[in-house]
Order: C-alpha cells, then sequence, then structure tokens
C-alpha cells in the first residue's frame, strides 16, 4: 500500500455504465444510485487494498463516487492511499455540456492546457482545437464530422492541418466571424481550408460571412492568406455567386466544388508557402494499437427491440415539442408523407399543431394516439425526461435530435432503456433517420439529398450522412435507409444494429458505414460483419461494404466536436479503426471524398 493503487472512474462505453476500474478489474456503479454497490469490500481486496485498509478505501472511493455524481465529472484519474484515506495525482475531466450548471469548477481549470486561441473559440461558442503538433493549413467546416474528413482529407494529399474548427449546429453572422477570427489569428495558418457541406446550415450564409470579414481585414491593412473554399449542399449556389461577385477578393479566394481537389489546392499553397523553411519537427510516431477482444450483448433485452428500427409507410408518428425547429422539420416531413398524428408540450394540450391535436404530457398523448414512433424536439436540458417518459410509455421507436445532452443524462437514459425490451432510440444528437422508399423522414435531415435507391448509409455524424446522400444520389444510386446515429458517447442504437439491419434489409444492395475516432462502435461492426461472412453458405457474396473513419489527424484526449469523438487508447484511434474494419472485409475509402466511387464500384460489380 506504500505507493498505492491506480484507479479510473469513468463513463464506461462498453457497460454504458459509470465503472470504477483499479488492477485490471472493474466494478460497475449505478447512475441512479449515491451509494457503492454491495460487492465493494470484495473488488477492493481484488484490486489489492488489504483487509483493515477497506473500510478506509471504500469511504474515500465513495466521496469520490459523490462527487463525480454531484458534479457532472466524465473521468477522474488518479491514486489510491487505502491506509490514510487518501488520494493523490488526481486529474478531474468535467462534461462540456453540464459546465454551465455547474459554476464551482470553473476555478479547477489548468490555463497551462488551453491555448488562447481555444479560449478564443470557446468565448464565440466553437468546438476548436489548436493542433500541438504544427501544421500550416487553417481549417474551417460546420459539423463534427465534416470537420475531422477535413482534417484527414488534407493528410491524405501530403498536408497538415494547423487546427480542428467545427462552427457548431448552425452558421449565423456573429458565428462565422468568430471562425474566420480564430483560424486568422494563428500565425502558424499559411493557408485557409473552408470546407462544409449545408443541411440545415446554409452555405450562402458563411460566403456572406467570408466576404464581410476579409474586406474589413482589407480595408484594416490586414493580410490574408490564401483561401480555398468548398460549399456545398443548401444554398450552394447562392454562395459560389456570392464568392464569384467579390471580385476585389479574386486573388484571395479560390472555390473548388470537389473536395479532394480542393484539398490538393490547399496543400499545394501550403507548400509553396513553407518552401524554404526550416522543416518543422516530426511528431512522435504512436505506438501500435494493442488488439484486445470487443466484447458487446447482442442477446439482451434491449437488443430484441432492434426490428423496430424498421419502419413503413403511414406508421404514426406523435411530436414531442413544439418549437420552432420542430414546425420547420416536421412540416417538411408531413408533405413528404410522414404519418404526424399529433404533438406533446407542456401547457400546449388542446391546441394544434400542423393540423393534429395537441397534449400536455406523453401520457395523455399516448393515451389519445397510441403512435408507434415519438419524434422528439425538445432542448436538451429537458431531452433525457422526455425520452424516459416515451420509454414508460413503450412507444416502440423513439429517434431524439438534441444536442448537448451531459453525459450523465444520457446514462440514465442508458439504464432506462437497458432495463427492458418494448422500446428503441435513436440519438440523441442525431439528424434523425430518412427511409426514401416509405417517404418517411424523422428529423433534421435536408430532402433535397435524398432520393429512393439502394445504398444503406449509417454514420455517426449527420453533416457526413448528408454529404454521401448527396453523392449517392448524384451518382443516380440514391439509398435505402440513412441511419444518422449521431456523435454522443452513448447513443440509443449503435453502428452494429444499423448494420444488422440493413445486412437483412431487401432494399439495401451496398452499404456505406461512417465512424468516428473514440469508444468501440466501429470494433463491433466488424465483429458483426465478420460472422456476417463467415456464416454464408458456400458460394454466397457477401453485402459490400464501403467504410470510412474520420479523425485521423486528432490528438489523444481531446473532444472533437461530438462528445463521443475523443479517444484516450491507441485502439480508438482512426487507423486502429480503419484496420479492424479492413481485416473484417469491408472496403476501407482513405478520405471522404473517395466514398461515392467506391461505392458507384461495388453497385456496379454487383449487375456484371
Amino acid at each position: 500500500m506504500q505507493h498505492g493503487i491506480a484507479f479510473k472512474l469513468a463513463a464506461s462505453r462498453a457497460l454504458n455504465a459509470p465503472v470504477l476500474e483499479a488492477g485490471g478489474n472493474t466494478l460497475a456503479l449505478d447512475i441512479l444510485h449515491p451509494e457503492l454497490p454491495e460487492h465493494t469490500d470484495a473488488w477492493l481486496a481484488d484490486v489489492g487494498v488489504g483487509q483493515a485498509d477497506v473500510p478506509a478505501a471504500r469511504g474515500a472511493l465513495g466521496a469520490l463516487w459523490e462527487a463525480w455524481r454531484d458534479n457532472d465529472l466524465l473521468r477522474v484519474t488518479g491514486v489510491l492511499h487505502a491506509g490514510n484515506t487518501s488520494l493523490s495525482s488526481v486529474q478531474i475531466l468535467a462534461d462540456d455540456f453540464a459546465l454551465p450548471r455547474q459554476p464551482d469548477l470553473a476555478p479547477l481549470t489548468d490555463p497551462a492546457k488551453i491555448h488562447p486561441l481555444e479560449a478564443q473559440a470557446a468565448a464565440g461558442k466553437l468546438f476548436y482545437h489548436k493542433s500541438r503538433d504544427g501544421g500550416n493549413i487553417g481549417c474551417y467546416g460546420y459539423g463534427a464530422g465534416i470537420a475531422l474528413a477535413t482534417q484527414d482529407v488534407l493528410v491524405a494529399e501530403g498536408g497538415k492541418p494547423a487546427n480542428f474548427l467545427d462552427g457548431g449546429g448552425g452558421a449565423t453572422e456573429a458565428n462565422v466571424q468568430a471562425a474566420m477570427n480564430v483560424v486568422l489569428a494563428d500565425p502558424d495558418v499559411d493557408v485557409f481550408f473552408i470546407n462544409s457541406f449545408g443541411g440545415l446550415t446554409k452555405m450562402d450564409l458563411i460566403a456572406k460571412g467570408v466576404v464581410a470579414n476579409l474586406r474589413q481585414r482589407k480595408a484594416d491593412g490586414q493580410a490574408i492568406p490564401p483561401i480555398v473554399a468548398r460549399l456545398r449542399g443548401t444554398g450552394e449556389e447562392e454562395a459560389r455567386e456570392i464568392l464569384a461577385a467579390a471580385t476585389d477578393l479574386k486573388d484571395n479566394i479560390t472555390y473548388i466544388g470537389d473536395m479532394k481537389t480542393a484539398a490538393a489546392e490547399a496543400v499545394r499553397l501550403a507548400n509553396k508557402a513553407q518552401a524554404g523553411r526550416p522543416a518543422a519537427k516530426a511528431a512522435p510516431t504512436p505506438a501500435a494499437a494493442a488488439r484486445t477482444p470487443v466484447v458487446f450483448s447482442q442477446d439482451g433485452q434491449y437488443e430484441k427491440t432492434l426490428r423496430n428500427l424498421v419502419v413503413e409507410k403511414g406508421d404514426s408518428v406523435m411530436v414531442l415539442g413544439m418549437g420552432k425547429a420542430s414546425q420547420a422539420n416536421c412540416a417538411v416531413a408531413k408533405e413528404y408523407g410522414t404519418n404526424i398524428i399529433g404533438a406533446v408540450a407542456p401547457n400546449k394540450g388542446g391546441k394544434e399543431f400542423l393540423g393534429t391535436p395537441t397534449f400536455g404530457s406523453v401520457k395523455e398523448g399516448v393515451a389519445a394516439l397510441k403512435p408507434r414512433i415519438a419524434s422528439v424536439f425538445v432542448p436538451p436540458q429537458a431531452a433525457a425526461d422526455s425520452i424516459i417518459e416515451c420509454i414508460e410509455a413503450e412507444i416502440p421507436l423513439i429517434v431524439a435530435y438534441a444536442e448537448g445532452v451531459p453525459t450523465h443524462e444520457q446514462l440514465k437514459v442508458q439504464r432506462a432503456l437497458r432495463s427492458q425490451s418494448k422500446s428503441r432510440l435513436v440519438g440523441a444528437n442525431c439528424p434523425g433517420v430518412i427511409f426514401p422508399h416509405q417517404r418517411v423522414k424523422l428529423g433534421i435531415q435536408p430532402l433535397r439529398v435524398h432520393s429512393p435507391g439502394s445504398i444503406g448509409i449509417v454514420s455517426r455524424s449527420g453533416t457526413v450522412s448528408y454529404e454521401l446522400a448527396g453523392a449517392t444520389t448524384a451518382l443516380g444510386l440514391g439509398q435505402s435507409a440513412v441511419y444518422g446515429l449521431g456523435g454522443d458517447p452513448f447513443p440509443g442504437t449503435r453502428t452494429w444494429e444499423a448494420l444488422q439491419l440493413m445486412l437483412d434489409d431487401p432494399y439495401t444492395k451496398v452499404i456505406c458505414l461512417v465512424g468516428e475516432i473514440g469508444g468501440q462502435m466501429e470494433e463491433e461492426a466488424a465483429a458483426v460483419y465478420k460472422a456476417y461472412v463467415a456464416g454464408l453458405a458456400p458460394g454466397a457474396k457477401a453485402k459490400p461494404v464501403v467504410g470510412f473513419v474520420a479523425g485521423a489527424a486528432t490528438q489523444q484526449g481531446l473532444m472533437y466536436g461530438h462528445a463521443g469523438a475523443i479517444w484516450w487508447s491507441q485502439d480508438e484511434t482512426a487507423d486502429a479503426k480503419r484496420q479492424v474494419l479492413a481485416d473484417a472485409g469491408m472496403i476501407m475509402a482513405p478520405t471522404l471524398g473517395d466514398i461515392g466511387g467506391l461505392l458507384k464500384r461495388e453497385h456496379d460489380k454487383l449487375s456484371a
């Protein structure tokens, strides 16, 4: 006991629950109970605590568990000295999404770990990291998946990003100005690559903000690095017109519509600027990832709800929340063909929502409407409670979109989900799911890029799912279904589950699977696909899967826009995940821009 026992208290993505880990042993905890479990004493003995020290050690860890729960902490590491009930070398990671309700944590921040530009970005409500490994290409996009893929394509083309920047849920004038100012304040930036695909975010709004910012800089006599812009999706035609009309900036901005071509040009310009300077010190090569078995439940009671994700035309939908986002997206969904039969919102009972009745509670709505699906448009602070109400009401399918649900609230939802076998959840922090053949839209997806077809898309990133829907529509392939699973660490539906459905789906001929750094969802999907291939009858062909994992340019321990996009060990990196998916038999795309061509190739092989 002299040197103590290293421990970690964190939310386990494998167990969907908080756990204490020490000495290779794991103690699962209950997010709803303030006390340590009854078998804690036995666990302490297993990790090396002497019998006489067990009561003191239990007291120290019990106090730590209380602090973890009361302060919305994510991860605590340290050393336990049971003999004198002390903890040393303690490091704490708090939940960014919960910090507004935990003001006492702010003074504990270590300023040495925060770059001044990161503080500036945080004030502008941007997700930004300054690279600690050098780099001279500034990056800017909307949506964590696209921002990660932007870094990846630059690396694939031989460049080095100077930063990660996700503008968040949607562009505003203030948001665009904040993003421009952060990236252009970095003296390392020789070239600025603006890359985004518009869903709800309008590309013309970004273009206007960029032009206004650069004109002001010119008027102030500030230097402007070369800028390569690729703005696709909603408002892209208007964005191109705005940039083309800014003739006073024609020597500063180059617009290129193809992602790989745009990235290659940004790298060319960056290399030109770098020529003649001393070579930057190369970052150390990470250690090879250890191959550890992936263990996950496929036959628990919650997993029995997987078929609830199969949606038929005309399935009844009850909406939770009647705000602007709900009204706008549900109006589009209803016109598309989604059977919205009513809505629920506190104090709104007896009113109308898109011509349907409304109710003041989930219980009242379910009793009157008996919906098959709940579409949950409520703010993050109310999302967990609303989802749990839907679970208690045994609504078969729940799709929730709120971004920024604290991890402790996600764990409460997971506990509720895994204690029953009636309700299935997609989300939260997701764009939703869309079934073009059935004309059912549940979420915030832009309809213009979707079309009926044979490509099944499953993605942790919403913006990437839009990008791929647009690519497959342009190629004439269309989509059988698009599952936007969300970027949280504890989603209601995991990648392997959506993959399993698509393997069984007669509409789906080729599957596109997109993952991100962090967690083990991609490893789970690899295990499922490997088992599927092994189980095929002799001579039978496997349904092809084209895969991609975003985040090759990320750094350990940092969150990249999505709360789940953070890696702690080498087996959670993009390279490690890409390898395990390839080993399972999937066709891996080197960049997001390569996926469309690979999907077309695999689709064409089926009819050859």
